[in-house]
């Protein structure tokens, strides 16, 4: 696929208008009510798959757990709205900023090691997370989850339909592109970058590596603590089976299938080709990760940057 015109800034214009035109007249387009439904599942992937991006394309940093602060942000959402009466706003902060927390407190002993060894730790606590919200019956309910979980308003405004919770989701997963763009573009985004590249040469060069690393990563977890609350009132349940370590590594499938790096708009075409494929497979649910495997293999092999890997196309 020749990418040079989309390199360009005529290009690049054309594309995002294009692509911001599409996403707001999609729902008059689309009626039917399942495909919306897709498209309000690939919104959810697309704002946990950009904070990933930070995590991995960005820092290099492979984290097996991201499921785990998704958890976070749904079963925060889902608790304060059914138990203390909380509004969709607070319940959605609320659900950010612990996510954010959680990250920071998983990063911090994590700030030495590198590799493998930061992989295994956020494997490990995804299934800690995992077993906690499955055993705790008293206070997450266990395997039946957390139901009934209110209809989110905003402003006055209730969000009941397939329509609503799509533009509620297009406004999350802007904010999340725009503050992301900011972050990326500052020193704070070159500091990263220069950790993925070489983490000894950028602490050479005096980027306090350790700090920049739990930046990156708490950031990536306040973006899946979002995605999480915003599931939680989509869904109004919410249950441990949603937040296992095929979720995690489906994410990572996405990031990688769409591109890793500097293009912060490129895991969304890895989320549109892996949650379509997803639904086409979902009768066969024993081998459905094996196809999402080989998809994933097939890509890479015709273009092994990613669909839109090229680290010369800029946001």
């Amino acid at each position: 696929m020749d990418m040079s015109f989309f390199e360009s800034k005529m290009g690049r214009g054309l594309l995002f208008g294009g692509l911001t035109i599409c996403l707001l007249l999609t729902p008059t387009f689309v009626t039917d009510i399942y495909i919306l439904s897709i498209f309000n599942l690939m919104i959810i992937y697309a704002i946990l798959c950009m904070g990933l991006n930070l995590i991995l394309g960005f820092t290099g940093l492979l984290s097996l757990g991201h499921a785990a602060f998704y958890g976070i942000g749904a079963y925060t959402t889902a608790i304060l709205m059914t138990r203390f009466g909380f509004g969709f706003v607070a319940a959605f902060c609320a659900s950010a900023v612990l996510a954010m927390i959680a990250g920071i407190i998983i990063a911090l002993p994590t700030r030495k090691v590198r590799g493998d060894y930061f992989c295994l730790i956020t494997l490990a606590f995804g299934e800690i997370f995992r077993l906690v919200a499955t055993s705790w019956i008293e206070f997450t309910r266990g395997a039946m989850g957390i139901v009934g979980i209110p209809i989110p308003k905003i402003f006055g405004l209730q969000i009941v339909t397939e329509t609503h919770f799509y533009y509620l989701g297009l406004g999350i997963l802007t904010f999340t592109y725009l503050t992301l763009r900011a972050i990326t573009k500052t020193r704070y985004g070159r500091a990263f970058i220069a950790i993925r590249e070489d983490e000894l040469a950028a602490d050479t060069m005096g980027i306090n590596t350790s700090i920049y690393k739990i930046m990156a990563f708490s950031i990536g977890c306040l973006y899946a603590g979002m995605a999480g609350s915003f599931l939680a009132v989509y869904q109004t349940a919410v249950t441990p089976s949603n937040f296992r370590l095929e979720e995690s590594c489906l994410m990572i499938i996405m990031v990688i299938v769409g591109g890793m790096g500097r293009n912060l708009f490129a895991p969304l075409a890895g989320v549109a080709v892996m949650t379509v494929a997803t639904e086409v497979f979902r009768s066969t649910a024993e081998y459905r990760m094996l196809i999402i495997g080989l998809i994933m293999i097939l890509v890479l092999l015709i273009r092994p940057q990613g669909i839109f890997g090229s680290s010369s196309f800029k946001n």
